[in-house]
């Protein structure tokens, strides 16, 4: 769904009230910032954008912003928001978003499901570092190419939707060896390992997603740390952030 529907949603040219003026000209800045990955931004701009006049439009593009976080209780919410509001107003989107709703709620499955406790419990008696591990090999078994994909996606992920104080490990891979984003883009270049990773990510997705933001983000961040240390020998001459790495 891109511009032209948001237009559309909010009358398109035709005059409008003040309120709902101003509900659009908050709803473009947040297109704005989330087209340059100013995430927080995006999101609270699109919140004021609601808040100054109810519209489908920046809870739809809120949706997307939370489900790139993985943050699928606050995209289902605004989704299901949305839709009665399009139902009330137009009822042209039911179709898309009732995908995108079913989606979220697939991919939230397990946290829906009442497990949450369950996953909970076990992080707490086991710890990051074994639960991240057995998350890490049951999803990847193994496979080094798989293993470093996840770690450079998710680094870029982090970049672009994240705060980044919540991920120091990400943080000090993106200081260092992957400062430069056209490391990342070589790196996730690889057709054929891109479409087989498709497959483990909305698995990854799945369970991680079950945790809560400070433990989720704590987790994505282990499961980093862990995959860098695996995949990278140490050397003799280790940089002061390899060792920062290695001794997290």
């Amino acid at each position: 769904m891109g511009f032209l529907v948001f237009r559309k949603l909010f009358g398109g040219s035709a005059p409008q009230s003040p309120a709902y003026e101003a509900g659009q000209q908050l709803f473009q800045q947040g297109m704005k910032a989330a087209s340059e990955y100013r995430t927080s931004d995006a999101i609270a701009l699109y919140t004021k954008s609601f808040e100054a006049n109810p519209n489908p439009a920046p809870l739809i593009n809120r949706a997307k912003l939370y489900r790139w976080r993985l943050l699928f209780d606050e995209a289902i919410r605004d989704i299901e928001i949305a839709m009665r509001l399009d139902k009330e107003q137009s009822d042209e989107f039911a179709i898309p978003m009732g995908n995108e709703l079913r989606e979220c709620r697939l991919l939230a499955q397990h946290r829906l499901s009442g497990k949450k406790d369950l996953f909970i419990s076990d992080l707490r008696s086991k710890g990051f570092d074994y639960v991240s591990g057995r998350i890490a090999d049951s999803i990847f078994e193994g496979n080094g190419q798989l293993l470093g994909y996840h770690m450079v996606n998710e680094v870029d992920n982090i970049k672009k939707f994240e705060n980044l104080a919540d991920f120091p490990s990400a943080k000090t891979l993106l200081d260092n060896w992957m400062k430069d984003q056209s490391v990342i883009d070589e790196a996730l270049r690889n057709p054929n390992i891109s479409e087989e990773y498709s497959e483990k990510r909305i698995i990854f997705e799945t369970m991680i997603c079950v945790y809560d933001y400070g433990d989720m983000a704590k987790m994505r961040d282990t499961i980093i740390r862990k995959i860098w240390c695996l995949l990278t020998p140490p050397s003799q001459m280790q940089a002061i952030w390899e060792v920062g790495l290695r001794n997290a």
